[in-house]
């Protein structure tokens, strides 16, 4: 009795099949693009290589050009049953203790930033109370004068018709009702807006 066996390759899950689909589309495009010398013209990308070309992370700790990561080609690799890739550098830093370093300092910067900011944004709206109180106080005062205005019209017109009372007078009309300025609010001398 024989027995035959049968080598079967495990199939790839679904999504990896999918990847692998794409990352095979997506090597072919990049093939068919530098054989055809294909470059974008969009203003906006151009100025995002400027700028990652200009950023002081691609710089190294002494401000010399750091190397860029070698594409996987260029990686070096041991003879030994391990492969180990030697990385010269952390996105242009020496360590990652430079590249925290780093960002600890960008972000203490942003901090300030933020507080500065933050103080002006408490003066503006300290200032803006400080006018609204102003505004509101130079009403009062307008309305003040108002009544006292009327108050000394109805003393003269009361002055040439003594038969009517002042307070007569007053009940007659009410000028400032409409704002909100009643009888009470006048003898009291307080103001309120109804």
């Amino acid at each position: 009795m024989s027995l035959l066996l049968v080598h079967t390759e495990p199939r790839p899950a679904p999504q990896d099949r999918a990847e692998a689909e794409a990352d095979d589309d997506l090597s072919k495009v990049k093939a068919l693009t530098a054989k055809l010398k294909l470059e974008t013209r969009r203003p906006s990308y151009a100025e995002w290589q400027e700028k990652l070309a200009r950023e002081p992370w691609k710089m190294g700790a002494e401000g010399e050009e750091a190397l860029a990561v070698p594409p996987p080609a260029e990686l070096t690799a041991t003879t030994d049953t391990k492969q180990s890739i030697a990385l010269t550098t952390i996105c242009g830093f020496a360590g990652i203790g430079d590249a925290l370093d780093w960002l600890r300092e960008e972000l203490r910067q942003m901090q300030s930033l933020d507080h500065q900011l933050a103080r002006r944004l408490i003066c503006l709206r300290r200032e803006i109370h400080r006018l609204k109180v102003e505004q509101a106080c130079h009403q009062h005062k307008e309305m003040l004068d108002d009544v006292t205005y009327d108050l000394e019209v109805c003393e003269e017109e009361s002055d040439l018709l003594c038969d009517i009372p002042l307070k007569a007078a007053f009940h007659l009309s009410t000028p400032l009702k409409h704002i909100g300025v009643t009888k009470m609010n006048i003898n009291s001398r307080r103001f309120s807006l109804s």
